[in-house]
């Protein structure tokens, strides 16, 4: 799989519509990793922040850290965004991953396929709603997730030991039900995504894709942001639009 270095590349845009995503190393700076880092330890302890020994997940991420709402607004970001998504593309969500010892997870075949809102509103077309960590969510149309990206950044080097991220190559187009995994298991090439520290991967919400518990002690953290171009229907509102 190719590995891209400028998000201004035609390629770039002809591989995440192809494959559902793209890999692209050196986004962010040594300086930045670090701060970032440091960042996601100051998050006070709350209901978003999950923790065993360490800290491995935070939900609503862009409500409790300033340093990653900087992130996500940043230039060099929105550089892998606006070109898919377009210029009035907004973030809408953040979460951090890692994988740690007692907190060392699989993750089965699956799409994001959920959204967090303001408030719950009936809506035709939107279903399964939810509360987590005192964030409404519900699932969207296909539509609206199909005009969605996510933004992987890489705090750490993933790779095939230490739970990295596989996606089924195009499955991005459609919705699947859990009696088709296996033919889309069949119908598409399965990537390993690894990533360099400071590298992005960026990714359809549709496209199919899963991970193994890590079967290295050290961190793989990962701050994942979500951006959308659409607005929603129903009177309902995006919980976040940065």
């Amino acid at each position: 799989m190719p590995i891209l270095f400028g998000c201004e590349s035609p390629i770039y845009r002809e591989q995440i519509d192809r494959d559902g995503f793209a890999i692209v190393e050196d986004v962010v700076s040594s300086s930045q990793v670090e701060q970032l880092r440091d960042a996601i330890c100051e998050i006070p302890a709350g209901e978003e922040v999950r923790r065993r020994t360490n800290v491995y997940g935070i939900r609503h991420l862009l409500d409790l850290s300033p340093a990653c709402r900087e992130l996500a607004a940043s230039a060099a970001i929105r550089a892998l965004v606006t070109p898919i998504l377009g210029d009035d593309c907004f973030a809408v969500r953040g979460t951090f991953f890692d994988k740690v010892p007692g907190a060392n997870w699989n993750l089965r075949w699956h799409q994001d396929s959920v959204i967090a809102v303001k408030q719950r509103h009936e809506t035709p077309g939107f279903h399964a709603w939810s509360v987590k960590a005192g964030v409404v969510q519900v699932r969207p149309p296909v539509a609206v997730l199909k005009n969605m990206l996510a933004i992987r950044v890489h705090l750490d080097d993933c790779h095939a030991d230490n739970g990295v991220l596989r996606i089924l190559k195009g499955s991005h187009h459609q919705r699947w039900q859990r009696d088709q995994l296996e033919d889309a298991k069949a119908q598409f090439e399965t990537v390993t995504c690894e990533v360099p520290t400071g590298g992005v991967l960026a990714m359809r919400p549709l496209a199919l894709h899963a991970s193994s518990p890590s079967q290295s002690p050290a961190h793989r953290r990962v701050i994942h942001l979500e951006y959308a171009t659409s607005q929603l229907s129903g009177g309902l509102e995006w919980h976040t639009r940065l």
